[in-house]
């Protein structure tokens, strides 16, 4: 059981420092490079479906929306990775304290990729991101926190 504990924490941990890494790597993309990757791609193969499905975040268009909506997509898959290794690490797997430490660990990272932005060309360190990228990881926190209790309601059943 022990050793399955530990391949736990490592598995989880490695998914969280993925993600960052990948977080990390679209933030290093100069504005331009962002831009083209989400208008093109997403734009022109997505937009369509998203801007059927999807509200309107903002007045901007639904190429600014797509962009926003990658953003609490990744956020969202930082907020699972993590709370699954802060609750696996600290076995707190009933307990609120793990959802609110893995909320604020995403939440600091987020805040530091902004950071990180002002040092890239063409980009810019905005407050309303890291809002956005916070509403991603709850919704990536509260949705893992779900699954793991539907799961334990399951096992004692």
């Amino acid at each position: 059981m022990r050793d399955r504990h530990r391949a736990r924490l490592w598995i989880f941990g490695l998914m969280t420092v993925c993600v960052m890494l990948a977080i990390f790597c679209f933030s290093a993309q100069n504005g331009d490079e962002s831009r083209r990757l989400s208008d093109g791609f997403l734009a022109s193969l997505l937009g369509r479906l998203l801007d059927a499905l999807l509200p309107r975040l903002t007045e901007k268009g639904m190429d600014f929306d797509i962009r926003k909506y990658a953003h609490m997509t990744e956020y969202c898959a930082l907020g699972v990775c993590c709370f699954l290794y802060v609750s696996e690490r600290r076995r707190w797997a009933q307990d609120l304290h793990a959802a609110l430490l893995a909320l604020g660990v995403s939440l600091l990272y987020a805040g530091t990729d902004e950071l990180h932005q002002l040092f890239v060309s063409n980009r810019a360190c905005r407050f309303a991101d890291v809002l956005v990228d916070g509403v991603g990881i709850l919704v990536g926190v509260a949705l893992a926190r779900l699954t793991q209790y539907l799961h334990d309601k399951k096992q004692r059943t």
